[in-house]
């Protein structure tokens, strides 16, 4: 789980970022020369294509502070995204455990938590970098409008969220010395909308990016288990690997519940 990031603590993550960004960058560099994956246009897409490739969940889950997970267990490995939170949040959370499952290093034996903040912090760079290239350039771009509906307009064509937007244009003035944007971007870091599909449909974006989609899928998983019985039909861990994914479901739903 990645740290709350706020207003008062955008500075030190910016410091992070730094030490890290030359790391993360080689990354996203060696996975964007990778000719097969690139033909995807769109990067939420591709994030998707890779994890469903693991044998992707989808399910909601009411719970605003998970936006998905990494489950490894008997060797298996399992990603999951929440489809509770809007689909902003599945995307910039897809990648984000795109990091973790091709890139990440240190070792880990069950669930991917707040244990290591580094890595969760490689991870959201990460994610950002696939998702928000050259939006400090868009942002400048735009028509004169308020900052509020110039990052709405960002998010809208970036795919992501309000967040990670505001941390990238924010990452972008403290590099330029722009000290004007920087202070505009803190005056609005830590709002919080609950009308947010309205405004965008206001300004005539596609409001789907803000809501949830709800999606219930299992069906890669599925389906690899059923390609692996019919090739080979006579062995007997297939009803082992059935029972594998009823627990997992079982273990989502009782993590997930542990504040309540």
């Amino acid at each position: 789980m990645s740290e709350l990031i706020t207003a008062a603590n955008i500075d030190l993550v910016i410091e992070k970022n730094k030490e890290i960004r030359d790391e993360v960058l080689g990354q996203t560099m060696k996975l964007q020369m990778n000719p097969a994956m690139m033909k995807v246009a769109s990067r939420p897409q591709l994030a998707l294509l890779i994890l469903r490739g693991f044998g992707l969940i989808q399910m909601p889950i009411e719970d605003k502070f998970w936006s998905g997970a990494i489950f490894v267990k008997s060797g298996k490995i399992i990603p999951v995204l929440n489809t509770a939170l809007p689909r902003a949040n599945q995307y910039f959370a897809a990648w984000h455990e795109i990091y973790h499952l091709i890139f990440d290093k240190v070792s880990f034996d069950h669930f991917i938590e707040n244990d290591n903040m580094m890595e969760e912090r490689k991870a959201e760079c990460f994610a950002a970098s696939m998702l928000l290239e050259g939006v400090d350039r868009y942002f400048i771009g735009l028509p004169e409008m308020d900052v509020v509906s110039k990052i709405f307009h960002c998010m809208s064509a970036f795919q992501t969220t309000y967040k990670a937007v505001l941390v990238s244009l924010y990452e972008y003035a403290v590099q330029s010395e722009n000290e004007t944007l920087a202070k505009r971007i803190k005056e609005v870091f830590d709002l919080e909308f609950e009308d947010i599909p309205q405004r965008f449909q206001k300004l005539g974006l596609d409001d789907s990016l803000v809501k949830p989609s709800y999606v219930i899928n299992t069906s890669f998983l599925q389906e690899r288990m059923r390609r692996s019985k019919a090739t080979n039909p006579e062995i007997n861990y297939h009803k082992d690997n059935e029972e594998f994914l009823i627990n997992i479901m079982k273990e989502i739903y009782m993590i997930t519940r542990k504040g309540e």
